[in-house]
């Protein structure tokens, strides 16, 4: 049995200290646990574990407190050495100051940098073992611990590093709009640095969010299932769709327009400058939004070429609409019979509402005939990623579930609440 009670070794000490408390071994098979309790139990002491230390208050001082040296030493040192540049018609004394200081802020830097080598080396150890110990288990009763702010936004410490970078990116045009000046120019390697630890930070928790909310979907995938299975649900079903895309460009297009405005302001006077920074304004306003839209048009003409090749394999008078299929995640066990088209990966095809039976046809040469009487309902799901289509969840009455994405979801459910008959929830036998 895997032992993951790692956490409760926990003891205050130093803030830099080198030994942190064990994190949980690698979770191995499911078998490995005598009931599906005791694996669920397990899976969750072991994801809160790993979670309580990744979000560590400590370790978050361990790392601001490194990464503040450090990029105090990044600057300084060129500020020495600008100051010894610009009096090097002074005497000797001054150069050998310099030389001096700077020798010892690198001897400063090195305790700091060897700290934020091992966090670095933990935190992607506890990133291992996020996912080994998520896909143990991802049924409709395993959950995932909301501490990485899932439920609609990333962890606050995401927007902070997003403002530690925004700042530094504006005082680095700022320092570039005085080129005259050495000394304010010697700031840029410290700026640079502090930008990058953010840029950590915001990378850290953007990955931590996306993997929390694809957890997240499977598993409301199999609730949703088995909500069918066991109680019986409406044949339409909706949820709460995500970001629209127009947020995510204006969060895309905000810091370069800061940024622009602030060098405009600074330096009106500087045409070659301003023009270069809102060439390169220019150019991520117009690689943002395609970035977004065109993920959706690469997925879709996949689907159009799809539509054409698959139109005649149809019967006749049904309307082939193309899809996407094979979005289920492996859940640990071999997929048979129409199950298997839920399975990954993604592949391409068309789906027909004929006279009493609805076909699915592939690009891999795939058939399915679902005749009305074997489909127990259909739920419609709002796709909870900008540039992703809408989605259908069949629900067959053998227990299987086949999930395809479409642009024409809303109109195939609506089409398929008219054929079908929701079936009602199982009663108990009388006593």
């Amino acid at each position: 049995m895997t032992d993951t009670t790692g956490a409760d070794t926990t003891t205050r000490g130093s803030l830099l200290r080198r030994t942190p408390p064990p994190l949980p071994g690698e979770p191995g098979p499911a078998s490995a646990w005598p009931d599906r309790e005791s694996l669920l139990r397990a899976q969750s002491e072991a994801l809160k574990t790993v979670m309580r230390e990744d979000l560590s208050r400590r370790r978050a001082w361990a790392f601001v407190t490194c990464a503040a040296v450090t990029t105090l030493v990044t600057a300084l040192i060129p500020v020495l050495i600008a100051d010894a540049v610009t009096h090097a018609d002074a005497d000797t004394p001054e150069a050998a100051s310099a030389a001096v200081g700077c020798l010892v802020l690198t001897l400063v830097a090195v305790p700091p940098l060897l700290v934020l080598r091992s966090l670095r080396a933990r935190a992607k150890e506890r990133s291992r073992l996020l996912r080994q110990w998520a896909a143990v288990d991802r049924g409709h009763d395993s959950s995932i611990p909301p501490g990485y702010g899932s439920q609609g936004a990333p962890h606050s410490r995401f927007a902070h590093a997003a403002v530690v970078l925004l700042l530094a990116s504006v005082l680095a045009v700022a320092v570039l709009a005085n080129p005259d000046e050495p000394d304010a120019m010697a700031l840029l390697p410290g700026l640079a640095v502090a930008a990058a630890f953010a840029w950590a930070t915001v990378r850290k928790y953007t990955d931590r969010y996306g993997w929390a909310s694809r957890e997240n979907v499977i598993r409301g995938r199999e609730r949703r299932r088995y909500r069918h299975r066991e109680l019986g649900t409406a044949t339409d079903e909706a949820q709460r769709g995500g970001i629209h895309p127009a947020f995510l460009y204006v969060a895309l297009c905000a810091p370069v327009t800061i940024v622009t405005a602030v060098f405009a302001l600074l330096r009106p006077e500087q045409v070659i400058g301003l023009v270069l920074v809102g060439a390169i304004a220019l150019v991520v306003l117009v690689i943002g939004l395609p970035w977004v839209v065109l993920k959706r048009r690469r997925e879709r003409a996949e689907l159009g070429r799809a539509a054409l090749a698959l139109a005649g394999s149809v019967p006749p008078g049904a309307v082939a609409h193309a899809v996407l299929y094979g979005l289920g995640a492996p859940m640990g066990r071999a997929a048979v019979g129409p199950g298997c088209w839920d399975g990954g990966p993604p592949r391409a095809g068309v789906l027909a509402i004929g006279a009493g039976a609805l076909h699915l046809r592939g690009m891999d040469g795939a058939s399915l005939d679902l005749p009305f009487s074997k489909i127990a309902g259909a739920a419609y799901i709002a796709s909870t990623v900008s540039w992703l289509d809408p989605s259908i969840d069949l629900f067959l009455t053998s227990g299987e579930s086949v999930e395809v994405r479409t642009a024409r979801a809303k109109e195939i459910a609506d089409a398929l609440s008219d054929v079908l008959t929701p079936s009602p929830p199982p009663t108990s036998a009388p006593q």
